[in-house]
């Protein structure tokens, strides 16, 4: 779905640079601690986007709707996220880090990671996968863009 797609872009635009996650790896923690909420680490991220990496913000990209789109996934597979990417710029030479979406009945996370090689970087991928923001979920009949709760 192109939203989530879109918001995920947004994500890969920031962690797909392994020298920029080095070399602004402090804000980056800052703003990827526990405690942050999806609003938070959006609002920020866009603003290093527009100002700190070439070619700025991803085009068509509105903070406020990826926010959205995000606050839908479960609050344990956003924090698991939060998590994976903390850890990763917590060690010496941070892995680059590709996010990706694929729709699914409920919402599951897969995260796998390649170690550096002689002829690679190391590199982290995050796989969500979850419903339609269109789609009701079945048992609690909410959208995909309501809060959870």
């Amino acid at each position: 779905m192109p939203g989530m797609q879109v918001a995920l872009g947004f994500l890969n635009k920031m962690f797909g640079d392994p020298e920029y996650l080095r070399r602004d790896r402090v804000n980056l923690l800052n703003l990827f601690r526990p405690g942050q909420t999806v609003n938070e680490m959006v609002g920020v991220a866009n603003e290093i986007l527009s100002g700190a990496l070439e070619g700025g913000s991803v085009v068509g990209a509105d903070p406020t709707k990826i926010a959205n789109l995000l606050k839908g996934e479960p609050p344990t597979i956003i924090e698991a996220q939060r998590a994976v990417v903390q850890r990763n710029l917590e060690r010496e030479e941070p892995f680059g880090m590709t996010f990706a979406w694929a729709p699914a009945y409920d919402w599951e996370l897969t995260v796998w990671e390649s170690p550096p090689t002689d002829i690679s970087p190391g590199w982290i991928t995050v796989l969500i996968r979850g419903r339609y923001p269109s789609d009701q979920q079945p048992v609690t009949g909410k959208d995909m863009d309501k809060k959870w709760g």
